[in-house]
């Protein structure tokens, strides 16, 4: 079984924390964000600004969980039994990796066709692409985006959302029923309507290789390779 302290008492926690950080601001300006993006250019004062409240936000989050800690009780959740080696697990994670990304990439033109021929509306791609699409960001800028892309968002995501949130639903639901919880959870998080369904279909997948592995760092390094792919086609895939 996957051992952990955490069960559905820290990822509902976690949940309240992450949705009142996104709709704060009210609905409607989270609906203008997920349809047409932030409309800001990435400036460094503004970087530094967007990483100190993530940096607060994630911080309130990690005292909310540990507080909740002191109302929970710890209990084993459901998975498969034993821990797959570290090497093994972050082959496997390789090997899913290539089709996993051409799933996602398909799924995420189709969402953005479907919208703009159903729906009228042009979504905006997420803020980071539009920074590496748009040659007027200075390099500086995108070697620290890229670097953040790669190595910060896995390091950060994947013990949240698999971690903490994946294992406290599957500690009282059913794992297909935790899956879709946290990943429908972390596609709203991304808030970008073209990716939704994309990374609603990369949380099931990322879940499903740390059930199988019963180690973080498989998702990690799915996650962290999906994430090089996606730099990598980007000059393929700009219009």
């Amino acid at each position: 079984m996957l051992h952990s302290r955490y069960n559905l008492i820290h990822a509902l926690a976690a949940s309240a924390v992450l949705m009142i950080a996104i709709f704060f601001q009210g609905f409607a300006v989270f609906w203008r964000q997920f349809v047409h993006g932030l409309s800001v250019p990435m400036t460094p004062p503004f970087m530094l600004r967007v990483f100190l409240m993530t940096a607060a936000m994630f911080g309130t989050l990690w005292l909310v969980l540990w507080a909740s800690s002191l109302f929970a009780a710890r209990r084993d959740l459901g998975g498969p039994t034993g821990r797959m080696p570290r090497r093994e697990a972050i082959w496997l994670a390789a090997r899913w990796s290539p089709p996993v990304i051409a799933i996602a990439l398909g799924l995420n033109w189709l969402c953005t066709t479907c919208i703009e021929r159903f729906a009228g509306i042009q979504p905006s791609d997420q803020e980071l692409v539009k920074c590496f699409a748009d040659g007027a960001t200075p390099m500086g800028i995108r070697l620290a985006l890229g670097a953040l892309v790669v190595f910060e968002a896995p390091l950060v995501e994947e013990p949240l959302f698999r971690g903490v949130v994946f294992r406290g639903f599957a500690s009282a639901l059913p794992a297909w029923a935790a899956m879709a919880l946290s990943s429908v959870l972390f596609a709203i998080v991304h808030v970008n309507a073209a990716s939704f369904v994309a990374l609603c279909f990369l949380g099931c997948a990322f879940a499903e290789l740390y059930r199988r592995t019963g180690t973080i760092l498989a998702p990690m390094t799915a996650h962290a390779l999906f994430n090089a792919a996606n730099l990598a086609l980007l000059p393929f895939l700009s219009p």
